[in-house]
């Protein structure tokens, strides 16, 4: 919106002043501070010229898009604490391809229930009552929707091997885990790289990281989690990510002899 205002030479204060609103509203607008209401939209669209249809039906879009957010906060109100964590879901349900990288554990759309409570429950306090750790396994849960359906979004992860040899939650729950690993991988949609112990696993990389490959017209974005909060960084800065992670294919296993080590894994179990 702010490219379109620019391009006929409007300033910032002749929009504000044409839609009625502050001119310190308008700019959070702009700069996605705040999400574009609908109605402000439409009218900025007739003042900036824009009357072919099909354009102004792909702002709209993008409008109705940013408001969807709350989705995931109405559901889940009781169990989010970090408002932050909704752009998560927003962006796996709209990538076209997700890759992942992890050295503490199998990533969160690939996790079997008891996997994720077994995690939850090391991670988080005392505190965490077991209805609390049910709902965040449930919205976790949910989240892999975006694997399934008739047009599943591609995810491809490179994992260490101490992630395989890790008995979180005990033998039992381990070893289901594997076998839940090396049936999704066997989905044309997903692919599962092991990064064998011999290459180093994961020598100087500080930690996990996704990066979200998005339809137009939205950019890439890489994501890293860490205990005090989450860090979204799009294109350019997420080509740094990019490119680490193509590094870490060329080290890791080929997806066939990966399947063939996370069976052998289990079957120690």
């Amino acid at each position: 919106m702010r490219q379109l205002r620019q391009q006929i030479g409007l300033t910032l204060e002749q929009a504000a002043a044409y839609l009625n609103r502050d001119q310190s509203g308008l700019g959070r607008f702009e700069r996605a501070e705040w999400p574009f209401p609908r109605q402000d939209v439409q009218l900025l669209l007739d003042l900036y010229c824009v009357g072919e249809r099909p354009m102004r039906d792909y702002y709209l879009r993008l409008s109705e898009e940013a408001w969807r957010r709350d989705e995931w906060e109405t559901e889940f109100d009781d169990a989010i604490y970090d408002r932050s964590f909704v752009d998560l879901p927003w962006l796996e349900g709209r990538a076209t391809h997700i890759f992942a990288f992890d050295l503490g554990h199998v990533p969160g759309l690939l996790q079997t229930p008891e996997y994720a409570a077994s995690l939850i429950r090391e991670a988080e306090t005392a505190q965490a009552t077991e209805a609390l750790i049910d709902r965040w396994v449930e919205m976790r849960m949910k989240r892999q929707a975006v694997l399934q359906g008739s047009q599943p979004v591609k995810f491809t992860s490179v994992l260490t091997e101490s992630v395989l040899r890790a008995r979180t939650g005990g033998a039992e729950v381990m070893r289901a885990q594997l076998d839940h690993l090396a049936s999704l991988a066997r989905r044309h949609h997903i692919e599962v790289r092991v990064l064998p112990m011999s290459a180093g696993a994961g020598a100087g990389v500080d930690g996990a990281f996704m990066v979200f490959g998005m339809p137009q017209p939205y950019p890439e974005v890489a994501y890293v989690e860490h205990f005090g909060g989450r860090v979204f960084l799009e294109w350019p800065k997420s080509t740094r990510f990019v490119r680490l992670y193509d590094r870490l294919t060329v080290s890791a296993l080929t997806p066939k002899e990966s399947g063939e080590l996370i069976m052998t894994i289990a079957e120690e179990l």
